[in-house]
Parts: C-alpha cells; sequence; structure tokens
C-alpha cells in the first residue's frame, strides 16, 4: 500500500496563488507571459509545483521554483520546490532521489528554524514503500512527536502523519493499531475547517474500507471505498488508483471479472496519463491474476513480465542501501554541528581555566607545588592502573553483549572492518511463528502483563534455538523467526529447523495444559521454507542481522496459512525431509500475491522419534 497524503497539507498552511480552485493552463501562461512582481511568480510557481498532476511536468516545475527562489534569496519558496520535487519523484518511485530532495528540504528548514515534522514524515512515507520497516517507524514517532512538542499544533499537519502512520500500518497488516490511528486522524480533522474535512474524509473512508477488506469484511468494505474513490476521481485521480486496485480484488472474490478487469483498466488509465509508477506494481500483479483467470494466459504473461520488471527496478538491496546511507549523513553532519560547538564551548572553558591557574601559582610556594605534584604523580598511577581495569571490563562486556545480538563469525566481521558484508546463502531453512489469538487478548492485558507473557514465551524458544544451533532472526509483535544454514551452513538444516518447531509445539501445549483456563495460554502455528537468502547487517548504532528474499516470503505465507499446533511447510521444504519425516499433502493452496502453492503438514512425532531422529540422523545438539 502506497497511498499516503503528501498534498493536501500544502494547500491550507502554505500561501498560494489565488484560490484552491483554479485553472492550471491559465497560470501557466500568466507566468509565461504575463507582467508580474516576484512575490506573483512564487505564489504561481508553487501552485503549479503542487498541482500539477503530471510528474514529469511537476518536477520542471519544482526545478524552476528552486531555480528563482535561489535567485531571490528566499529559502521559504526554495524548500517548497524541494519538497515538490521529492513528492513528483515518489510517484515515479524514483526514491534515491527522492530522499536527496527531502535531505536539501530539511537543511533548509533547520537553518530558518522551521519544524521539520513534516519532512520526516515524507521520509518515513518513502522508507515504508522500499519495506524497511524500522526506519519507517522512527521517522513516522518523531513527525507526531515534534508536531505535538509545537508551540501551536498545525492540526492539519497533525493528521497528515497520523493517516500516513495509519497507511503504513495497513500495509503491514497490523490492523487493529492502524484503525486507532486512522480514529485519531478523523478525530484531528474535526477541529480543522469544513474545506480539509471535504478534502480529507474520502482518504480516511477509503483506507476504513481497507481494514475492513483485509479482515475479510467485504460488504462493509467495498462501500467505503467507492466513497473514497468518489471524493478522489475528480481532484486527484492518481491518489484514486490504490483504491481502484482494492475494488478489483473484491470483485475477484465475488467471481465477477469483468467488473475487476473494468476497476484495473480504469486505474492503469490513470496511471499512463499521470506518469506515476507508485501503483503500477500492484496494479501490473491484479491484471495477471485477472486475466489468468479469465484463462487469457497470454495477456497474464505480458502483465506478470511487466510486473517483475518494475518491481525488479524499484526495490533492489543496492538502492536501498543508498538511501539509508543518505538519511544517516544527514543525521551524522547534525551531530558533527553540535561537536564543533561544544569544541568551542572547551576551548573558552579551558582559556579560563589556565588563567585561574595561572593566578593561582602566583600565590603558591614552591615547596607545596612539588608536594602537591608527587602527590598527584601517586594518583595519576593509580588511576591508570584503574582506568585500565575498567575499559577491559567493558571491552569485555562490550565484546559479549555485540556476539549475543549478532552471530559471532558476523560479530568478528564487524569488530575487524567496521562493517559487514552482506552473504549469500543458496539453501536456508526460514522459520515462522505466530500465537493464535494473541492480538484479541493482548488488548485487554496491562503492558507489564503483555511484556512478561511474550518474553516468557520467547526466551524458552531462543534456548530450543540454541539447543539445535539455530540463528534467532527477531521478533515482530508476537511472531517469532529463526532460520537454519546460517551464518554457518548445515546440511541438515531443514530437519533441525522442523524438530526445533515441535519442541516449540510441545512446550506450548505443555503450558496450556497446566492451566486450560488461562485465556493467556496460547496455541501456536507454524511456517517453514527452504531456499536461498541474502543476509546482512543493518544499522550503524543498534545492529540488527536480518534476512532477505522470496524465501522468508513464501515462509511467512506458509505461517499465515497453517493452522493451531501444526507445522505448515512448502513444497521446497517438503522435499528435503520428505524421506525422513512423513507429511501430509494439502493441496493447492491460493496465497495472495503468490498465485497457488502445495503445502503439507508435518505428521506429528512423539518425544521418543524426536529422540530416535537425532541418533539415526547423526543430529548434534547442544544441552539446554
Amino acid at each position: 500500500m502506497r497511498l499516503f497524503i503528501h498534498v493536501f497539507i500544502v494547500l491550507f498552511l502554505l500561501p498560494s496563488y489565488g484560490q484552491v480552485t483554479f485553472d492550471l493552463e491559465s497560470l501557466k501562461n500568466e507566468y509565461l507571459y504575463g507582467e508580474l512582481s516576484a512575490e506573483e511568480k512564487f505564489g504561481i510557481l508553487r501552485t503549479l509545483s503542487k498541482e500539477t498532476p503530471n510528474v514529469i511536468e511537476k518536477l520542471a516545475w519544482g526545478d524552476s521554483l528552486i531555480e528563482f527562489s535561489t535567485a531571490n534569496n528566499n529559502l521559504e519558496h526554495r524548500l517548497q520546490g524541494h519538497l515538490s520535487k521529492a513528492w513528483a519523484y515518489n510517484d515515479l518511485g524514483n526514491y534515491l532521489s527522492d530522499i536527496s530532495e527531502t535531505l536539501a528540504a530539511l537543511e533548509i528548514a533547520d537553518s530558518i528554524g522551521k519544524n521539520p515534522a513534516q519532512l520526516y514524515n515524507h521520509l518515513a512515507n518513502v522508507y515504508g514503500n522500499v519495506n524497511n520497516t524500522n526506519e519507517a517507524i522512527k521517522y513516522y514517532l518523531k513527525s507526531i512527536e515534534l508536531h505535538k512538542k509545537a508551540d501551536s499544533i498545525s492540526y492539519p499537519n497533525l493528521i497528515e502523519s497520523y493517516y500516513n502512520y495509519s497507511n503504513f500500518l495497513l500495509k503491514n497488516d497490523l490492523l487493529d493499531s492502524a484503525l486507532v490511528y486512522l480514529e485519531k486522524a478523523r478525530e484531528a480533522t474535526q477541529k480543522t475547517t469544513p474545506q480539509l474535512i471535504t478534502y480529507i474524509t474520502p482518504y480516511l473512508d477509503g483506507n476504513t474500507g481497507v481494514y475492513y477488506f483485509k479482515k475479510n469484511q467485504y460488504d462493509t468494505a467495498k462501500p467505503l471505498i467507492e466513497k473514497g474513490v468518489e471524493g478522489l476521481i475528480s481532484s486527484h485521480p492518481d491518489a484514486a488508483v490504490e483504491y481502484y486496485n482494492y475494488l478489483a480484488d473484491i470483485a475477484q472474490e465475488e467471481g465477477d471479472l469483468d467488473q475487476a478487469l473494468a476497476y484495473s483498466n480504469k486505474a492503469l488509465e490513470i496511471t499512463e496519463s499521470s506518469n506515476s509508477t507508485s501503483e503500477l506494481e500492484n496494479l501490473y500483479l491484479n491484471l495477471f491474476e485477472i486475466e489468468r483467470e479469465r484463462k487469457n494466459y497470454k495477456t497474464a504473461l505480458e502483465h506478470f513480465l511487466a510486473y517483475q520488471e518494475l518491481k525488479d527496478s524499484l526495490i533492489n538491496l543496492p538502492t536501498i542501501q543508498k538511501m539509508y546511507n543518505l538519511s544517516k549523513a544527514y543525521e551524522v553532519s547534525n551531530v558533527q554541528k553540535e561537536a564543533d560547538l561544544m569544541a568551542k564551548e572547551a576551548e573558552i572553558q579551558e582559556l579560563r581555566a589556565n588563567r585561574q591557574q595561572t593566578i593561582s601559582i602566583i600565590f603558591v610556594v614552591v615547596v607545596v607545588l612539588l608536594s602537591l605534584l608527587l602527590f598527584g604523580l601517586f594518583n595519576r598511577v593509580k588511576y591508570v592502573r584503574k582506568t585500565s581495569r575498567i575499559i577491559e571490563q567493558e571491552k569485555e562486556r562490550s565484546d559479549a553483549l555485540l556476539k549475543n545480538i549478532l552471530p559471532d563469525e558476523t560479530a568478528n566481521e564487524l569488530k575487524a572492518n567496521g562493517k559487514v558484508n552482506a552473504k549469500q546463502f543458496d539453501s536456508v531453512t526460514v522459520l515462522f511463528a505466530d500465537f493464535c489469538g494473541f492480538t484479541k487478548y493482548s488488548s485487554r492485558m496491562q503492558p507489564q502483563e503483555l511484556v512478561e507473557r511474550v518474553d516468557f514465551y520467547f526466551s524458552r524458544f531462543d534456548a530450543i534455538m540454541e539447543k539445535y544451533d539455530l540463528e534467532k532472526i527477531k521478533t515482530i509483535g508476537d511472531a517469532y523467526m529463526c532460520a537454519g544454514g546460517l551464518p554457518y551452513p548445515h546440511q541438515d538444516h531443514a530437519l533441525r529447523v522442523v524438530l526445533a518447531a515441535f519442541e516449540m509445539i510441545d512446550l506450548v501445549q505443555a503450558f496450556k495444559k497446566e492451566a486450560p483456563n488461562d485465556p493467556t495460554r496460547f496455541d501456536i502455528r507454524i511456517g517453514i521454507n527452504t531456499g536461498p537468502v541474502v543476509a546482512g547487517v543493518v544499522g550503524t548504532k543498534k545492529f540488527v542481522y536480518d534476512i532477505w528474499g522470496d524465501t522468508v516470503n513464501i515462509a511467512s505465507r506458509m505461517e499465515s496459512n497453517s493452522e493451531a499446533g501444526q507445522i505448515n511447510v512448502s513444497e521446497d521444504t517438503y522435499k528435503v525431509i520428505k524421506n525422513t519425516l512423513d507429511c501430509t499433502f494439502r493441496g493447492m493452496v491460493d496465497v495472495k500475491h503468490k498465485g497457488m502453492m502445495k503445502m503439507y503438514f508435518v505428521d506429528p512425532l512423539t518425544q521418543d522419534q524426536q529422540k530416535s531422529l537425532f541418533e539415526v540422523n547423526n543430529i548434534t545438539v547442544q544441552q539446554t
């Protein structure tokens, strides 16, 4: 989901030329041929750079605004020029250029003392588009915090941050949290003007419809999404494209393929007229699925190839790394400015101290000076020894903490080189586990109780990972992710992961039997897939070891299609373990964005059978 609000704010916060309703062609002619003052030219350029629907033209008007602002030394208007270009690059899917323009706007905002909350919100949108969850969440929360800390809260900007954060949560299927922030945006909207209420309501209605769509409540979702389209199609048709995609999805679910195709073609028409690529990826995928179901296989193949080509061109690891480096360079430059100020202050303090010391020396007897010097030297030796011991202890603690966060091989590489190169693993088995009904019960629990319950299970899962020499990757809410076969390859990594999964299920069921009436004793479902991945470390302060690739996505789909107490494996994993473990074929299952896939449930094993597998397959496990 890439439907972010980044246009409506400027209509209500920043002065523009004339009213919101205007004739763009008339404005172009007036700017090119009319006799205008500098302020009138600024107003027209700002309006054209914000409201021109064609993104290529929007880039050109943004450049004109920057050039004119630079010539007239007007930083406020120059900031808007960079921001308009950032929005245009976002619509084109050129996220690296988007980041560059946004950081240029941030530098100007810092220099003129302007609240940068809106710019951090846009940065969060970009990182959300490339699935960099950590960076996106960081900048969304920073944007909301800056809005709330402002002397006078700008509700239009606060609405934008609330809405976009809820949109990001919807994209990541954090539905209940997404609905909370949608309601925050709706509440804040009521504190603004009728004009803004009319403008933002289609976005709120449309995304509320998306929430119910993801809840599989199509009868509730469809009229809300249609209201969103109706409110946007005349003023911002490019924003309606995503909602057309969802209407096409609903039509597919209802079996009306002609209607689904009509919605998708309408979305494609809008996209081609505006040169926007932000929704083309999902649009081509929808067209592929529709034409495949209509048995137009040649047309379906064309759409799938277009989808794959666009997906590969928009998001790749080098581009994501460059984006990350740009934002980090900006943060480092800000830190350097603060360090320079501190150095100046330290220099002043040092000069004052030296002057005072000179005055004091005049009144000190030579004998006293010698005594103090000897005493100081003695204490200095003691201090150096003590400090050396402390430094050595802290170094040992730091090394232990680093190896607790990262695999040993990765931690050693990071200490030796200051960075870690990404690595390709040809065969890795990835496991996702998720608690059934956790969201429902967690909303009724106190925060401390919730954390203690999650830690109760996850700490025991960690022990199982250590036992089977598997690598814990991360936890996301109540989801637990691990992998076998990295950073050191194992030929039996698939079997190790499945046996670990059995122990996880046995552990959860054992605790549930102890207190069968306790609603916080959960069932667990597990999904497993085997294939190639890319592994590496992201971050410069809080290091995170992570893995990427379609193997990870399919493992997640295996978990979401699993059932309580079951281990659902893909066809690739089944081929590896079929000679060792018995599995039950579930048939072909339709997986969102993946098509029909074969899935298998691994038949249950007793603890004696598990122990027997250790001996027969010579699996070496660590004692926990």
